[in-house]
């Protein structure tokens, strides 16, 4: 008997040291699995950010180009809008010339011309319309020339007769020297009137 209880006290002893085995076994199995799967879960996480930054900034890019592309549209359009203001004004200034205003101010603008040319002899070319307003607006003792030239549309050039000095006083002339502060102001109108 004694036989007996030592060999049912060494399965129990080995019974329980499987269990305690098979016990530690599991314990470390889930360990593992654990350490494995938040190993696996901050990798996840680190692939999804990089993955979600990159994306953003596609997105980022993306919506700057957009932006650009906005801007440059409504830039052109803006241009191609002042480019046809501008050229229906151009059309505009031949009949300018005829108006009593520009003929009132004519005299003070001739003076203005003859004052930049001093002493020299000057040649002053104007459309031929305008041709017999300029010489009744030139003070005689000028001695300026007066030539109709079909190349000036409307208002007049003055030429020192040496070719030193050029006034451009045509109505083009002025258009071109004020575009630059007049169209802010027309883009302005037409943004208040809005589409």
């Amino acid at each position: 008997m004694a036989l007996e209880h030592l060999l049912a006290a060494l399965e129990r002893d080995a019974t329980a040291e499987a269990e305690r085995r098979l016990a530690a076994a599991r314990a470390e199995a889930a360990a593992i699995r654990a350490a494995a799967e938040e190993r696996l879960a901050r990798r996840r996480a680190e692939v999804l950010d990089a993955r979600a930054a990159e994306l953003r900034g596609r997105a980022e890019r993306a919506l700057g180009e957009a932006r650009r592309g906005g801007r440059r549209l409504v830039l052109e359009a803006r241009h191609r809008l002042l480019g046809r203001v501008l050229a229906a004004a151009r059309a505009r200034l031949p009949e300018a010339m005829a108006t009593p205003e520009y003929r009132a101010a004519l005299p003070a603008a001739l003076g203005a011309a003859l004052a930049c040319a001093g002493d020299a002899a000057v040649v002053v070319r104007c459309p031929p319309a305008l041709a017999a307003a300029v010489r009744d607006a030139l003070p005689r003792a000028s001695g300026a020339a007066v030539e109709a030239d079909s190349g000036v549309r409307a208002g007049f050039t003055l030429a020192t007769a040496d070719g030193v000095l050029t006034v451009d006083d045509t109505l083009d002339g002025r258009l071109e020297r004020l575009w630059p502060r007049l169209a802010p102001g027309v883009l302005a109108r037409v943004e208040e009137r809005g589409p």
